[in-house]
């Protein structure tokens, strides 16, 4: 169980870490870096002092063009820009951290077995990329659907005998930074200094923000304003596809939050450790996968949540949503059988 007193522990140490950074060689790569998600996570990561060399792939040769223009921003990592199946290995050779961004954006109308369908074909060729060349590596997934994605590459990697629990995640960042940004917002705060676990699964049934568990501990709201807040954080993804027409997703928000991912997961490459949030492989909850406070070391997962004091109102959710996540899980390793069959044929 991750405690309070812990937490206060953990930022203590991450500031030591902060001021204390001598010069480490950190390489990360950025699968599908010229989508919408993609160019915005490459802008501010190359303002991110940790990491010494970003590597950009996309099947899109536009990436080559991101590469010269960010070159053309002075300081920060040293950015190389790679595109088309056969400079996929290179583009991963070496890696600290790879990042998997959504390849296919949701979009009004599509199911979650539509988006799983179409994104599970770039995610199978990243897990054989990472299984020969780079297996070692911290792999992190932002593509939809999360609960589903996340089950069917560790399914691959274990496949493809690569599988290591401790190193692959599912970012779920965004869900704490809606959860904070309501939560500012109603208490008319900054929400940069409030922390709200959010646990569960990550779509619209299965978020579960725990305000039973606020810090600061003196900041408190009623009930009813949970259960609104709640609603809230579960419809902004789809609010936002609303107001954008269908168009387009959360890329602003998305790509901010796997930025504060990527910032926190980057101190553990000189000896920090720190907490994500983040879909993970965790028995905790009745589950294969779960998403929640996970503590990372710079050698993987060491601790995943496994249990909260909740409220009535969050126990109800936590029981409605347990199903709905190992139907998702299912989903994810079923389609390896398929795919791997279709790659067969």
């Amino acid at each position: 169980m991750i405690t309070r007193k812990l937490s206060s522990v953990i930022f203590s140490k991450r500031l030591y870490y902060i001021n204390k950074v001598q010069f480490k060689y950190i390489q990360v790569s950025v699968i599908g870096a010229a989508n919408g998600i993609g160019r915005n996570v490459a802008l501010l990561l190359k303002q991110n002092r940790f990491i010494t060399k970003l590597n950009l792939y996309d099947d899109d040769d536009r990436v080559l063009g991101m590469e010269l223009e960010l070159r053309q921003i002075p300081g920060g990592p040293v950015i190389s820009s790679f595109s088309g199946d056969a400079f996929l290995s290179p583009a991963i050779r070496y890696s600290h951290l790879v990042l998997m961004l959504t390849r296919m954006p949701r979009k009004l109308g599509y199911t979650r077995e539509q988006m799983l369908a179409t994104n599970a074909l770039a995610v199978q060729r990243i897990c054989r990329a990472l299984a020969y060349e780079n297996p070692d590596a911290f792999f992190a997934i932002s593509s939809n659907p999360i609960n589903s994605i996340v089950s069917f590459a560790s399914k691959l990697l274990q496949n493809y005998n690569a599988y290591n629990k401790h190193k692959i995640f599912g970012i779920t960042h965004i869900d704490t930074a809606r959860t904070r940004a309501l939560l500012g917002k109603t208490l008319n705060i900054n929400p940069r200094h409030l922390h709200v676990p959010v646990i569960g699964g990550h779509s619209d049934e299965t978020i579960i923000p725990l305000f039973s568990n606020l810090l600061p501990s003196h900041y408190h709201i009623k009930e009813h304003q949970a259960e609104a807040l709640t609603r809230l954080v579960r419809k902004s993804g789809t609010e936002v596809l609303n107001l954008k027409q269908g168009s387009d997703s959360a890329t602003l928000a998305m790509a901010w939050s796997i930025n504060e991912f990527v910032e926190k997961i980057s101190e553990v490459f000189y000896g920090s450790y720190v907490i994500v949030n983040s879909f993970t492989a965790n028995p905790y909850f009745g589950t294969k996968f779960f998403s929640g406070p996970t503590k990372v070391s710079e050698c993987g997962i060491f601790e995943t949540c496994s249990n909260f004091v909740m409220s009535e109102y969050e126990c109800h959710l936590l029981s409605q949503a347990v199903p709905l996540i190992n139907r998702d899980i299912a989903r994810g390793e079923e389609h390896v059988q398929v795919i791997e069959e279709g790659r067969n044929l």
